[in-house]
Parts: C-alpha cells; sequence; structure tokens
C-alpha cells in the first residue's frame, strides 16, 4: 500500500460514518451492551437534568428519535438472510441572549445503533456505534459585522462496550468574522481546526488540520458598467505525525473578476451586451517527509473530476462524469457493479500541466469481503475521446486498514497525461451475498524527495471568458440576432500578459503559442445568428446558425461542429398550437467531417375539451458516420394525454412508438402508461396505474395502485402495490408497503412500516420488511 501524499483536510460533520468491529459471539457481546448501554443512557440523563434545571423557559428544545427495522429474505421457501437494526436518537439543545447582541447556544447529542444480520449460511454478525457530542458557541450580531466561534468534541465507539480500545475522539474548533460596510469592500476572516485520535498504545488515527480563510469581494455601478472582483487566500496546515508526509502545507490563492457593459440604441430596438470575466488561482504546496529518494504520492491536488461509462470498444469514445467516484466517501452506492465486463472508470486531473506523472490506479469497491482477483487494461488519454493503452494486469484485491476498504491496486509505467481509465476484462462473482461495487478511485504517482526532506510545487490556472451579444429589430415583425463566445483556460501560463493578450488573438486566429513550454492552453469558441420573421399572423418564421470549436495550443484537440436549423411556429386556434424544426449538425475534427445529422420534428399541442389537452410529437432523425461509412434512421411518435374526467376523477395516458433502422438491421418499440386518480374526498386518495412496453418482442406489463387515507386527524394510512411481467422469461414481481402514523400529540408521532418484495425468475426471493419509529419533541 502506497502512502498518501496528505491527509485530506474535511470538515467536521455533525455525526461521522462510524467503523464497526464485527462481533461473532451475539450473547456474550449483548451482556456487555445491556450494562454499558445503562451507563450511557445515565450520563445523558443526567446531562438532561442539568440542561432543565438553566433555563427552560428561554430557549431549551430536544428530541427523541427511536427506530427499529427487522428484514427477512426467503429463497424458494428458505430462509437465507435477516437482520435486525435498532438505532436510539436524543439531542438536547439551549439558546440564550446574553445582550441583544451576543448569544450563545449549547447542545448536546446522543446516538446508540445496534445491528445484527444473520446470513444463509447462520453465521451471525452484530455491529455497534456509540457517540455522544456536546458542543457550544458563540455569536456576536450587527448590522455590519458578524462574529462566530465555537468547540465541538464527538466521542466515537465501535464497539458495545465504552472502553478506550474502540474509543475515537474529534475535536473542532472554529472562528469566523464578517464585515460588510455599505459602499466598501467587504471582508471574511475564518479560522478552522479540526484534531483525529484514538486511545490504542500504539496509535493508528493522529491528526490535526488548520484552515486560514481570508476574502473580499465588492460590486461597483455606473450607469451602464458593472464591475465586481472576489478575492480569497487560504491556507492549510496538516499535521500527520503517523504518515511519511508528516506534515504538509497548502496555500492557494483565487482572484476572480467580472467586467459588464450594456446599452440600449435606437429607442430600444438594438440593444448590446458585453462581458469579460476571468479567474486567477494559484495553488502552493509544501510537503515535509520524512524520507527521501523516490517516494509515492496520492495526486489528489490535481483532481479536476472522475469519469464513466460502460462501453464495449473502449478505445473510441468519451465517458460521462461522475463526481461520486472522487468525493473522499468509501462506502457508498454508485451504481458501478463488476457483475459485466467493460466497464470504464476513469479519472480526470492537471498532471500534464504539473508536470506530475501517474504510474498506479486504486479502484475501491464495497461488499461483504475480498473479491475475486480482474484482470485490467489500463488507457490514457489527452482529450478522454481518443484512448491509448498502456498495459494489461491481473490483479487480487487488497485490505485498506486506513479506510477499513477493500481495493485494486492497478500499477503500470509511469505516464504523464490528463485522462487515465481502467477497463475490466472479466466480472466478479457475489460475495457474501452482494454484489461488488465500485465506490471510488484515486491516482498515484512517483515522485523523488530531495535531502532537505521537502517538496514544493506551485501551479497556476488562469480561464478569461468573453461574451459579446447584440440585437437589432429594424421592423416589428423582424428581429435579428448575434452571439459570440470565447474560453480560454491556462495551465501555468507564461505570463497574465501573455494569456490576456492571447484570448484577443484567438478572436482572429488559431496561433498555437506555447506549444514547446509547460503552459497548456484549451479554447472554445461559439458563434451563433438568429433571425425571427412573423411572416404571417398566424406564422412566425426561424432561422439560426451556429459554429461551435475547440482546441488547443498543443495542437492534440481541434474539433468543430455547425448546426442550422428552421422553424415555423402557428397557433391557428387559440386550443391549437403548432411547431414544426428542421436541424442539420455536421461535426469536424482536424477540419475533417466526422459525422451529419438531420432532424425533422412537428409539435402539435391542442385541447380537444374544456379540461383535456394533449401534445404530439412527431419526429423524424437520420445519421451518417464518415468515420464508419454507417447510416441510420430514426422515426417517432410521442404523446401524452391529460384529462379531468369528472370533478373527482382525473387520467393521464403517454405514449410512445420508435422504429430504427441502421445498415441492414432494425428494431423497433412501442410503450404506454396510464393512471387514473380518484379523490372522493380531502382525506381520501386512490390511483391505479398501468404500463406496457415492447421491444423487440421483450415485453413488460405492471400494472399497481396507491391508497392514502385520513380516517381521523391523528392517523394516517398508506397502502401501495405494483406487480410486474416480462416476457420472455418469464420473470415475474410483486411489491407491497405501507405505513401508519399516529399523531399521539401535537410533539409526539409512532409510526409503523412494513414492506413485502417477491421476485420470480428462475427462484423465487421473498423479502419481509418490519419497522417502527418513534418521534418525540419539546421546546
Amino acid at each position: 500500500m502506497g502512502n498518501t501524499e496528505f491527509t485530506k483536510f474535511t470538515r467536521f460533520s455533525q455525526f461521522t460514518q462510524f467503523k464497526f468491529d464485527t462481533v461473532n459471539s451475539v450473547n456474550r457481546a449483548n451482556k456487555v451492551n445491556q450494562v454499558n448501554r445503562v451507563n450511557f443512557l445515565v450520563i445523558a440523563f443526567c446531562l438532561m437534568l442539568f440542561f432543565c434545571s438553566s433555563a427552560f423557559a428561554e430557549g431549551l428544545s430536544g428530541w427523541t428519535n427511536i427506530n427499529r427495522s427487522n428484514t427477512k429474505q426467503f429463497e424458494d421457501g428458505k430462509k437465507t438472510a435477516t437482520s435486525d437494526t435498532f438505532n436510539r436518537n436524543f439531542y438536547l439543545r439551549l439558546d440564550k441572549s446574553i445582550t441583544p447582541m451576543l448569544s450563545y447556544q449549547v447542545y448536546f447529542r446522543t446516538n446508540l445503533s445496534d445491528s445484527k444480520s444473520t446470513d444463509s449460511e447462520g453465521m451471525t454478525t452484530t455491529t455497534y456505534q456509540r457517540a455522544m457530542e456536546p458542543a457550544i458557541d458563540f455569536s456576536l450580531r450587527n448590522p455590519m459585522y458578524n462574529l462566530d466561534a465555537g468547540y465541538r468534541r464527538q466521542e466515537q465507539w465501535s464497539t458495545a462496550h465504552l472502553r478506550d480500545e474502540s474509543r475515537r475522539t474529534t475535536e473542532y474548533y472554529y472562528s469566523r468574522f464578517d464585515i460588510r460596510p455599505q459602499a466598501l469592500p467587504s471582508l471574511s476572516l475564518q479560522v478552522d481546526r479540526q484534531r483525529d485520535y484514538d486511545y490504542l498504545s500504539t496509535k493508528k488515527i493522529d491528526s490535526t488540520g488548520t484552515r486560514y480563510t481570508g476574502s473580499s469581494g465588492y460590486i461597483f455601478s455606473y450607469r451602464n458598467l458593472n464591475l465586481s472582483y472576489n478575492l480569497t487566500y487560504t491556507r492549510n496546515v496538516n499535521e500527520t505525525p503517523l504518515s511519511t508526509t508528516s506534515k504538509s502545507i497548502y496555500d492557494n490563492f483565487t482572484g476572480l473578476y467580472n467586467l459588464g457593459y450594456s446599452r440600449s440604441f435606437w429607442d430600444g430596438k438594438t440593444n448590446i451586451s458585453a462581458g469579460y470575466q476571468g479567474n486567477y488561482v494559484r495553488n502552493k504546496s509544501r510537503l515535509f517527509v520524512t524520507q527521501t529518494g523516490s517516494v509515492l504520492f496520492e495526486r489528489n491536488l490535481y483532481y479536476l473530476g472522475s469519469l464513466y461509462s460502460y462501453d464495449t470498444t473502449p478505445d473510441e469514445g468519451a465517458l460521462g462524469t461522475a463526481p461520486l467516484l472522487t468525493n473522499d466517501i468509501i462506502n457508498e452506492t454508485t451504481g458501478i457493479l463488476l457483475n459485466k465486463t467493460y466497464q470504464n472508470i476513469g479519472i480526470w486531473g492537471a498532471f500534464t500541466g504539473a508536470s506530475k506523472t501517474v504510474d498506479r490506479l486504486y479502484i475501491y469497491y464495497k461488499n461483504n469481503g475480498l473479491a475475486d482477483s480482474i484482470t485490467w487494461r489500463v488507457y490514457w488519454s489527452s482529450n478522454s475521446s481518443t484512448w491509448n493503452s498502456i498495459t494489461e494486469i491481473s490483479v487480487t484485491p487488497t485490505f485498506d486498514s486506513i479506510n477499513n476498504a477493500y481495493r485494486y491496486e492497478i500499477v503500470f509505467p509511469a505516464t504523464t497525461a490528463d485522462y487515465f481509465k481502467v477497463v475490466n476484462l472479466n466480472t466478479v462473482s457475489q460475495v457474501g451475498g452482494s454484489d461488488v461495487e465500485v465506490t471510488e478511485i484515486e491516482a498515484y504517482g512517483t515522485d523523488v524527495v530531495p535531502e532537505t526532506g521537502i517538496l514544493a510545487d506551485v501551479s497556476t490556472f488562469f480561464t478569461q471568458g468573453l461574451t459579446l451579444n447584440a440585437n437589432l429589430r429594424p421592423i416589428t415583425k423582424l428581429n435579428f440576432s448575434f452571439n459570440y463566445f470565447i474560453n480560454r483556460a491556462d495551465q501555468n501560463p507564461i505570463s497574465l500578459q501573455d494569456s490576456i493578450s492571447g484570448i484577443f488573438t484567438n478572436i482572429f486566429s488559431r496561433l498555437r503559442s506555447g506549444q514547446e513550454v509547460r503552459m497548456r492552453s484549451n479554447i472554445t469558441e461559439t458563434y451563433g445568428a438568429t433571425s425571427t420573421w412573423m411572416t404571417h399572423r398566424l406564422l412566425t418564421t426561424s432561422f439560426r446558425f451556429q459554429r461551435n470549436k475547440a482546441y488547443d495550443n498543443k495542437n492534440e484537440t481541434d474539433v468543430s461542429s455547425n448546426t442550422y436549423s428552421l422553424a415555423f411556429s402557428s397557433a391557428p386556434l387559440p386550443t391549437l398550437d403548432t411547431n414544426l424544426s428542421l436541424i442539420r449538425s455536421d461535426s469536424y475534427s482536424f477540419e475533417k467531417k466526422q459525422t451529419t445529422n438531420n432532424l425533422y420534428l412537428l409539435s402539435v399541442g391542442s385541447r380537444l375539451y374544456r379540461d383535456v389537452n394533449m401534445v404530439t410529437d412527431i419526429g423524424y432523425t437520420q445519421s451518417k458516420s464518415y468515420i464508419t461509412s454507417t447510416q441510420s434512421s430514426t422515426r417517432s411518435i410521442r404523446g401524452a394525454l391529460d384529462a379531468l374526467l369528472t370533478r373527482k376523477l382525473s387520467g393521464n395516458l403517454s405514449y410512445s412508438f420508435n422504429w430504427t433502422s441502421s445498415d441492414g438491421t432494425s428494431s423497433r418499440s412501442k410503450d404506454g402508461t396510464m393512471v387514473l386518480t380518484y379523490r372522493p374526498g380531502r382525506f381520501v386518495n386512490l390511483s391505479g396505474s398501468f404500463k406496457v412496453s415492447d421491444s423487440d418482442g421483450n415485453t413488460t406489463t405492471s400494472e399497481g395502485f396507491l391508497i392514502d387515507w385520513l380516517p381521523l386527524p391523528a392517523i394516517r394510512l398508506n397502502l401501495n402495490y405494483q406487480h410486474s411481467r416480462s416476457e420472455p422469461g418469464p420473470s415475474i414481481s410483486d411489491s407491497l408497503s405501507g405505513y401508519g402514523i399516529w399523531y399521539i400529540t401535537k410533539f409526539m408521532d409512532l409510526q409503523v412500516t412494513y414492506g413485502y418484495t417477491r421476485d420470480v425468475k428462475e427462484k423465487e426471493t421473498v423479502s419481509y420488511n418490519l419497522g417502527g419509529n418513534f418521534n418525540c419533541r419539546f421546546w
């Protein structure tokens, strides 16, 4: 396992995800739990009495939540799994004003959670979490300035007992000062400090992070001119004595400015507007490393995003964004399952501009245990469209004790690029009854640490955007509009003067300056024109042309597209509205045509009766690829009908038909959905639905109903049933769920929930869930 570049600084959360110890002996653990639970609740009760004796009438409030859930699963009549979860949450808060300007808030929060699950082999796993959190906040309020300061302390235990072996403490201090004088720039200063540590004889957790932030902003307006700016400086100091990087200091400066101008001429018949904005970012890092020579670091300082797609042809094609894969949350749901091949999982960063190599990727996953080995193919790219293979490697996952998760460590030759991705060439079977789900991706690289033990790096980014818009109406029935936009993003620019002059140079030419230097510049340009002509009182004609371009100074990216659209709009009747659109789009790469798409769309909206509305779309699409010499076409009809049948009964009907053909192959699909809603009174709602879909002989039907009833002012009942069937197969699914709420008093309610699901395919799987939730509030 490699050493991370630095311990990430995160803001203190009210309740973090606890890491549990597994207890296989249920009886022994429950006895210990009962004794310590009493001790824990006694502490909470004493604190409650302390607060209650203070000033109940002056702002004491609180709530209690108790929740229990039990689930049982069966397969072909045999019980395969059970789970039982019991959560208790208690919260007390006291608000009090010392003076009209100065006030404080004290709160105390506790959480107790027990979870027990049994798998098909009879193995029982019990997990516990215990937490208490006291906090105090002071606030000074003034129309011109604010001052806030506070302290929080969270104690966590991951076992049934409250002993130091499973204890983790998080302390958080903060102070904020804001001043907002009238007609003058604002100023904000902030200091945050967080410390995490455990109580083991040999510590596993010991980190301290301090963040200093200062910012200033101002908006100035004079006649038709608007000017604004915002400056922010942040310093993060992370102390991690247990890591290879014992200390890290990050300085970040961000300057954002905006200049805008707008004016009307010729009695309002001509309008022009222009805008110019820029964003300058400078990052400086200093890492104090406990060893010298070649050291492995995470490249998270340069992350710009994460990518994902399911693509069986991974050498070509762009990936979609997947922000969940780089959000530092290991145990979350992303929907990326390794139960099928060609999962394209990637990461995007400013690695090239920072001259940083990447030589390994970590793919984290969640399930109930160690998964099978996978053969991964590694790719790099400079534009996320054309991918170059680096290597193929079979990897067996390992356990990361720090993050308490499993991961695939994929090592490959050091490469400098902005885009990396891995593709699995084989699948992983279920582990512990659950699929292997990817949750996070991280990039690592090796740097050489000098004898001083300090690794320093500076990177700058400068982004500019220029917008021009003009609107001309020479006569009442004719209107012309023009728009232009250019954006230039520079990594490690030569100088600010060079970048500012460069964006105006790029308006008139594609001068690819800086090809031999560290700077990387990406330019995006869009311009277009639109004319709107009221041809007749019943007809409006619109024509638009737009061109998009994107290229860089390294001659690695050069794409463009032209779009032409002609639209006719007519409303011959107050209850009828029609629109016919003809759209053509051509795409190019390095001035070579790639694809052509033609779209013909007729849209009709009508009111058939007083409370009956219908919308119908008829479309035809024709596509041609000059790269693969293929053609395809799609015809579609879509519609929706809304009707208020009676005062208490309403309905909705939607349908869709699609026919697609491509080089001798064809496919078709159709679907329809009908929903009826009946409201006989204010306290009863009945709804029924029916849906059918057919795609090349694969048919799915589903129907269901929903009942929501308030029989008494203090009681609410809800019942929902859904049935679906798919052919061929067949595959049958039934689900029944409901809940009942009893509002015992204004401050107290009890909710009981029930769920039942049944799936029949090759086997019959049945699941039952019964839960209860109790809430009590006072203030």
